[in-house]
């Protein structure tokens, strides 16, 4: 049996990214604070998808630091 599109799509986002997925996305999300919206636009996959990654490897926006002002 081939592989899913979300399997083929993380393969490629790190082979892109040259870092696991869930590196890219934990830095995307959490430390420069992007929306998924914009994280799927950058790796070229749908928001959706973004979603179901962030919830599989637990990454919410409660790891998100406060911003300071």
């Amino acid at each position: 049996m081939g592989r899913s599109n979300k399997s083929y799509a993380a393969e490629a986002v790190q082979a892109r990214t040259g870092r696991p997925l869930y590196e890219a996305l934990r830095e995307l999300y959490v430390e420069k604070r992007h929306s998924q919206a914009e994280i799927a636009a950058a790796m070229g996959v749908s928001r959706t998808l973004i979603r179901q990654w962030l919830v599989a490897f637990g990454i919410s926006r409660g790891d998100r630091e406060p911003v300071s002002l």
